[in-house]
């Protein structure tokens, strides 16, 4: 009885008179602020990313690309609801935080960077020059052309691209249509320099390449372009005709006849057709300043290389940057020819090997030089060495001047020959003259 008169009377102390006691009121719990998470992380990206930004509560997400503090302003700032996507596609800086009922997260900042475009693509464009204008032009990778459509009037750009490109080298060319057939063959279509672009699909930076220029029939910045047409009337078939630049100075500085020869390889080159007698050329990447054009036919005489060429020392051309020149050039279309003879005294010993030179020089158009090869045979009898010569494309109604080397003595005819051609005023007489008129000309040669 004692026991439950005490839990009786503790009852009543705790309850009172009127009931149990009031409970006093629990606080609100706390409510941390947010937090964010920022997928993909800062870093590189290829082409374009978006990036995914979640809160971990019910938010707003509010962001700044503007280098801002998107908490303290409201200037180029933006809002949407957790998760927010945001898309870039240039390199960009953000500046984000995440709110929810006035609690904000920490302010994140990061920077992604565009590395370039997608992965595994090249993309660029071709610059054509006024020489493909109209044509068709072509972008070659390693071999494999695709046709870009055909070029408008004047000189421009088509872009292309390429996509699916595995890592390593590509080496891309551009094309014209050089013999307006409407295909684009190397070789025989007209194709300008090779561009090499290496890929790494596994590094960010080098696994696509955007902004690449190839060049056809056209010069890279700073630089000049010469273009024009050679005309041939009679045009010898399967010729080299080709354009080379040489220095202004090149055949007034004495020049070795060797550097001349190997000078002479070098440039625009095509084979001619009996049936085309007009020759459109181009000669890109040139310096600016002052340079000596020198068209020249390259071809088989009938004792080895016959060399045809034209050059004006006296009328050098100006190559401007970033411009195209204009210069034509003219071949003719008499064809000379004859007997050589060489008298025993100075004809050469054993395989008998020589050139026919024939130079006309005019103070208006400089100088054609053609150098015609020949074989010598001895007579049995007399002990003289005699040959047959024949050279095309020499200038109608001009005056031609001939003079005959050989190789007796251990000369070189051709060198011998070249540095004879070159220089009008050399004090070497010919040993022989002759008027060409506009038809076909004969002269024999007798070499005391």
């Amino acid at each position: 009885m004692r026991t439950l008169s005490l839990v009786a009377a503790l009852v009543l102390v705790a309850c009172g008179p009127q009931g149990p006691l009031p409970l006093e009121p629990v606080p609100n719990a706390v409510v941390p602020p947010p937090t964010v998470k920022v997928e993909p992380p800062p870093g590189p990206f290829n082409g374009s990313v978006t990036i995914t930004v979640t809160a971990d509560q019910a938010s707003t997400i509010f962001w700044t690309t503007t280098a801002d503090d998107p908490r303290t302003t409201s200037r180029g700032r933006q809002e949407m609801a957790s998760p927010a996507t945001i898309t870039v596609d240039k390199t960009t800086s953000l500046k984000l935080f995440a709110s929810n009922e006035g609690k904000d997260s920490e302010l994140f900042e990061g920077t992604w960077i565009r590395a370039g475009g997608p992965v595994g693509t090249i993309t660029g464009t071709v610059v054509f020059g006024a020489f493909c204008a109209d044509k068709e032009i072509g972008i070659g990778r390693n071999g494999t052309i695709k046709k870009l459509g055909k070029a408008p009037m004047m000189a421009g750009t088509l872009p292309f691209s390429y996509s699916g490109v595995m890592s390593g080298t590509q080496r891309l060319t551009a094309y014209c249509d050089r013999n307006g057939d409407g295909n684009l063959t190397p070789f025989i279509d007209f194709g300008g320099d090779t561009v090499n672009v290496t890929l790494d699909l596994m590094d960010p930076f080098k696994a696509s390449a955007e902004g690449v220029k190839v060049f056809v029939g056209a010069s890279g910045t700073g630089l000049g372009t010469l273009r024009g047409t050679i005309i041939l009337p009679r045009p010898p078939p399967l010729q080299n005709l080709s354009m080379s630049v040489l220095p202004a100075d090149a055949l007034s500085g004495g020049l070795d006849p060797q550097v001349l020869l190997q000078q002479l390889q070098n440039g625009y080159r095509i084979f001619t057709t009996p049936m085309q007698t007009e020759y459109p050329y181009v000669v890109t990447d040139l310096q600016p300043g002052r340079v000596l054009p020198v068209p020249s036919l390259i071809g088989f005489g009938g004792g080895g290389i016959a060399i045809n060429l034209l050059a004006n020392p006296l009328r050098p051309v100006l190559i401007e940057a970033d411009k195209e020149t204009v210069q034509d050039f003219a071949f003719g279309p008499v064809t000379l020819s004859g007997d050589v003879t060489i008298r025993s005294a100075n004809a050469p010993m054993g395989f008998g090997f020589g050139i026919v030179a024939a130079r006309i020089t005019s103070l208006q158009d400089g100088i054609q030089a053609v150098l015609m090869p020949v074989l010598f045979t001895r007579d049995a009898m007399t002990m003289d060495a005699r040959a047959s010569y024949s050279g095309t494309s020499f200038k109608a109604n001009q005056t031609v001047t001939l003079r005959v080397f050989s190789n007796a003595n251990g000369a070189n005819p051709i060198t011998d020959a070249l540095t004879w051609v070159i220089n009008p005023f050399s004090s070497t007489p010919g040993h022989g003259t002759i008027a060409v008129g506009t038809t076909d000309a004969t002269r024999d040669i007798v070499v005391p």
